[in-house]
């Protein structure tokens, strides 16, 4: 009698964590979904699905992105341009001018890609930010050259 309790009680202490484990890994996969959705698309070499894509973008550009997020709004802009969402990727990449300024590698890439747009008078602002700060730049090198 006493090993049919044992066996009772294990079987319900497995189905109880199997259950309790399931629920977590379920719960943290509905919280990150998007965050699991964005990698996995900047990962893939394969051209994403527009309909993904747009959803995810829709539920990205409503969130006020902090400093943080900017890693996401890197990868949320790679994955726009494979896709061939040139207008979204410009939004994406105002978005993370206006989080980090004073990086310059963004910068460009908005610049350029405002230029393949044929947007030439906003391309021509970063153009010329970029400009000024690579003289700056090559001031600060060469400083006995003033």
């Amino acid at each position: 009698m006493s090993s049919e309790k044992i066996i009772r009680s294990t079987w319900f202490l497995a189905t109880f964590f199997l259950f309790f484990f399931g629920i977590c890994w379920g719960s943290f996969q509905w919280v990150y979904k998007n965050e699991i959705l964005l990698q996995s698309l900047f990962k893939s070499t394969a051209s994403p699905d527009a309909e993904k894509v747009m959803m995810l973008y829709n539920a990205m550009i409503k969130k006020v992105p902090s400093q943080q997020d900017i890693g996401s709004y890197y990868c949320l802009g790679k994955i726009l341009t494979r896709a061939g969402k040139r207008k979204e990727t410009v939004k994406v990449l105002n978005t993370m001018i206006k989080i980090t300024p004073e990086d310059m590698n963004i910068r460009l890439w908005l610049a350029i890609e405002l230029h393949n747009q044929q947007r030439y008078r906003e391309a021509e602002k970063h153009f010329v930010v970029l400009l000024r700060k690579s003289s700056k730049d090559s001031l600060r090198k060469y400083p006995e050259y003033h």
